[in-house]
């Protein structure tokens, strides 16, 4: 039963790829998407590496209309890779933005009978988040081994289809839902494969992810049509919408649940499978109740941190969002069913109830195929053909709750 049960799974994830692979040659869009233009050319903007020489306040200058702290400072800056000074005046919100030294990226604009303008558009945070980036990498690696790289190159395999696949059939104004979920399977496939390798643990957890993130998608459409959220909730959606004609914010927002679930469920599910195999190979005698038993204990340990992670993680995001809103005046019904605050509100549970049904469905697949698995597996640790006959026991682990 436990090999027909393998080759069960091993099935339905062959038919999981076959269909992400389907859907995505189906979703793959035709032709680059033009950006839009505007009617009318009136003026140009280049942006400019520049680095800032010095910054002085401009002592008097009118803040009226600025932030409490505010400033009007006056910056000179050289383009760099040339001799090229320029000054301009700015406003600094913060009071302290602007340093002496900062390697900035300046906006110039041109217009036509007109000096040319300039300001800051953001700051050059290219070595930061390379140095970053490089500790990341020697983490993983220094941990993980050579799990942990092809868990890297997982991570960039996930970067690529999200970046190749999922942002351009966005653009071409393809149904959010199908591409969040056709990108989210083949992702998951992928990655857990190649991180965990192919074994009973990872196949259980594989299926356990993908019936948990249908769910999860199946509940953001019905919840955020029943809440009529329209996804104009944010300056970034706005713009996209003006971009990108056509562009459906409900089923962006849709696409992000989605995906963000993703993120959450293959952690949960291949701890819960790897919980199930590591207490049956301590403990080989444990019977499928017993077993199933032991890692659900474990698995509501796991829930109960993990719904309070998502909850926190949601929350640390919205912190400027809470604070405005506990400086108001309306009631707190009103605030938490605002739209602003219902699509977080949305997101956490649908994701919260996705990760519940993840824990005990993964748990029975994994169980099921952990007491099936070959003895001489059990003991070696993993898929080889160790000889045990000779061995003896091991050693008993208590189990949790009766035969």
């Amino acid at each position: 039963m436990p090999r027909v049960t393998h080759r069960l799974l091993l099935a339905v994830v062959a038919a999981i790829g076959v269909c992400a692979v389907a859907g995505m040659a189906l979703l793959w869009p035709r032709a680059p998407v033009a950006p839009v233009a505007p009617e009318t050319e009136v003026q140009t903007t280049e942006l400019l590496d520049a680095t800032l020489l010095a910054v002085e306040t401009v002592e008097g200058a009118d803040v009226t209309g600025l932030l409490p702290g505010a400033t009007e400072v006056a910056i000179s800056a050289r383009i760099d890779g040339t001799d090229d000074l320029v000054t301009f005046v700015t406003s600094d919100e913060t009071g302290d933005t602007y340093r002496a030294g900062q390697r900035v990226r300046l906006a110039a604009i041109a217009s036509e009978g007109q000096p040319t303008t300039y300001y800051v558009s953001d700051f050059r945070r290219e070595a930061p988040l390379a140095v970053l980036a490089l500790l990341f990498v020697a983490a993983v690696v220094a941990f993980g081994r050579g799990q942990g790289v092809r868990a890297l190159v997982g991570l960039a395999l996930t970067f690529a289809v999200i970046v190749g696949f999922m942002v351009p059939a966005l653009l071409a104004e393809r149904n959010p839902v199908p591409v969040a979920i056709v990108g989210s399977l083949a992702i998951m496939v992928v990655t857990l494969y190649l991180s965990h390798g192919l074994s009973r643990k990872t196949t259980a957890a594989v299926v356990g992810t993908a019936v948990a993130l249908l769910l999860t998608g199946a509940l953001a459409v019905a919840f955020v049509s029943a809440a009529s959220i329209t996804g104009f909730t944010s300056e970034d959606a706005r713009l996209a919408n003006l971009q990108v004609g056509g562009l459906s914010l409900r089923g962006l927002l849709l696409a992000g649940i989605i995906v963000g679930g993703l993120g959450v469920l293959d952690d949960v599910t291949m701890s819960q499978s790897s919980i199930v195999f590591e207490l049956y190979r301590a403990n080989p005698r444990l019977g499928f109740s017993a077993l199933l038993r032991g890692a659900l204990t474990v698995g509501r340990d796991h829930i109960a941190a993990t719904v309070n992670t998502l909850f926190l993680a949601y929350a640390g995001a919205s912190l400027p969002l809470l604070i405005l809103f506990s400086t108001g005046v309306d009631p707190a019904g009103t605030i938490l069913t605002s739209e602003i605050v219902a699509v977080e509100v949305v997101r956490t549970l649908v994701g919260s109830i996705g990760l519940i049904a993840a824990v005990p469905l993964t748990t029975v697949l994994a169980a099921a195929l952990a007491v099936g698995e070959p003895r001489e597996a059990v003991a070696a640790g993993r898929g080889g053909h160790t000889h045990v006959a000779s061995s003896p026991p091991p050693p008993e682990v208590e189990a949790v709750g009766p035969e």
